[in-house]
């Protein structure tokens, strides 16, 4: 009865019909937000998968639906065969993250993007992969690998043949000094290893000297706090309503090459 009240009051303001239809919208847009925020702990729990390193278990277009990381738990995929448990036809959790912590684009970077800007190379697309097992420091990410830098996730894609951890390679050296005269230039992800804001290359400071490298989270655990959340559900191929636009953008490029 009282939604019908409130549906006759904002009928009766003396509003354009496209101003009422704009606020119509952002009350809706905003009362499912704050759903989602009570439900999943998330604003924007749905996301795209953009590439095809889940296959077969998440492939392109298909829209995921996100638990935010504080209302859930995490379980890697050695603990999970002990459980018995599975996620997307394999044990252990699909998690979103962001690699190396760098903040995930918003709405103006997606734009951006849209007509082939950069939004700068210390953003980056969340990555969608699962989870193997939990590391602490100083314990070795992979049999016979390095050790950890600091406690994390190690994780991997269905489809990749290799760990995140194992997928990049090191490109180079910095001077030891690098680090000291350029520090408004980098982040600091911890424990000795920073990201280039200009270039997004990783910068690994070691007794042996500065390396620069590059990958998915080369030699990087995926920290608690760069973990946006757990995937529950799909609905397959949605996403590519949100895909399209960057596929056309694509495509025209090769062509005008």
């Amino acid at each position: 009865m009282w939604l019908m009240k409130i549906g006759e009051w904002f009928d009766s303001l003396p509003l354009p019909g496209f101003v009422k239809d704009i606020i119509f919208v952002v009350v809706v847009v905003g009362g499912i937000s704050l759903l989602s925020q009570l439900a999943l702990g998330l604003w924007t729990p749905m996301v795209a998968v953009e590439s095809g390193s889940m296959v077969p278990n998440l492939n392109i277009g298909d829209i995921i639906l996100v638990q935010g990381a504080a209302r859930t738990e995490i379980i890697p995929w050695d603990l999970a065969e002990k459980k018995n448990y599975s996620a997307f036809n394999k044990p252990g959790d699909v998690i979103l993250y962001r690699p190396y912590g760098k903040a995930s684009p918003n709405l103006l970077d997606q734009l951006m993007m849209l007509v082939g800007l950069s939004p700068g190379q210390d953003k980056a697309t969340p990555i969608i992969h699962r989870a193997l097992r939990y590391v602490k420091e100083g314990e070795p990410m992979w049999n016979g690998g390095p050790v950890a830098p600091f406690s994390g996730y190690i994780t991997k894609g269905d489809h990749n043949e290799v760990i995140d951890q194992m997928a990049g390679q090191i490109i180079g050296s910095a001077n030891l000094s690098y680090i000291e005269t350029h520090r408004d230039e980098i982040r600091d992800v911890g424990n000795d290893i920073f990201i280039d804001k200009e270039t997004g290359l990783v910068i690994y400071r070691t007794k042996n000297g500065t390396y620069v490298g590059e990958g998915i989270s080369y030699l990087t655990p995926v920290k608690d706090e760069w973990v946006i959340g757990v995937a529950r559900a799909k609905i397959p191929l949605v996403g590519y309503i949100r895909l399209l636009p960057n596929i056309i953008y694509d495509e025209a490029r090769k062509i005008a090459g």
